[in-house]
């Protein structure tokens, strides 16, 4: 019996040796913060360094790469971001950096000159992203972000900046995007490229939406919005608007 309990020890040791065992690393997943740089045009991605973590993969919705350091820029505009740590075959859960625009497929603002009392000329982002309008009652002009106006400029339809006015303090700027095709629009234009307070809309037009808010040029503060004009008909504006959620991002995929 002896001998035979020590033969079955030994053909058990024969056999762990030929297969090997791999030792599994269970990692944690990083904890990702995300910063607009370049004026808009990228995002910084920082971490802290995760323990037995060899590297870290970074995917983008085209692209994976490869880091041993605990910080990476993406320049290249990104619906989705996943940060994992990694050492050899295995690699933790990710952390998901949610880039995607907030779409309202359609809303509606009134020229100045409407004299219904039910329809809103102003509009507003909230911090989560949702367009809200209002009416021009002093006690909404604060938290306007832009108007539409087709009285200042008779026979066209503008956007406009409330701050010009004096209702508050905002530097809000719109720019055409070159387009007519909303999903095209996925970066908007760097500040200092051509914005303006005041520009004339047309139906069929994609415009950028650069909430300068503090009034001060470009900071991580500001919000970068998309609008396509559906339809212009008399006083009534329909637009599909798409805001980005991340401060200070001009990326706008969708």
């Amino acid at each position: 019996m002896r001998k035979n309990a020590l033969l079955v020890v030994f053909a058990a040791a024969l056999l762990f040796i030929g297969t090997g065992c791999d030792t599994i690393v269970t990692l944690d997943p990083p904890t990702v913060t995300a910063t607009a740089i370049n004026d808009g045009g990228g995002l910084r991605l920082t971490w802290t360094a995760v323990t037995d973590a060899a590297s870290y993969e970074i995917t983008t919705d085209d692209s994976v790469y490869t880091t041993t350091s605990t910080s990476f820029d993406v320049t290249t505009p990104s619906v989705t971001i996943e940060v994992r740590a990694v050492n050899g075959s295995d690699k933790s859960d990710a952390d998901e950096i949610d880039c995607e625009v907030v779409e309202t497929a359609s809303i509606d603002v009134y020229g100045i000159s409407d004299t219904d009392t039910t329809h809103h000329t102003g509009f507003a982002f909230s911090s989560a992203g949702n367009i809200i309008t209002y009416s021009l009652a002093y006690v909404n002009l604060a938290g306007l972000d832009f108007y539409a106006d087709d009285v200042a400029y008779p026979g066209s339809m503008y956007i406009i900046n409330p701050g010009d006015k004096g209702w508050n303090t905002k530097g809000n700027a719109v720019k055409d995007a070159g387009t007519t095709v909303y999903d095209d629009a996925v970066l908007a234009d760097a500040p200092g490229s051509g914005y303006i307070t005041q520009l004339a809309i047309v139906t069929g037009g994609v415009y950028y939406l650069w909430l300068d808010r503090t009034n001060d040029g470009w900071s991580a503060e500001d919000n970068f919005a998309k609008a396509k004009i559906i339809s212009i008909a008399g006083p009534k504006v329909t637009m599909q608007v798409g805001f980005q959620k991340v401060d200070g991002l001009r990326w706008l995929a969708n």
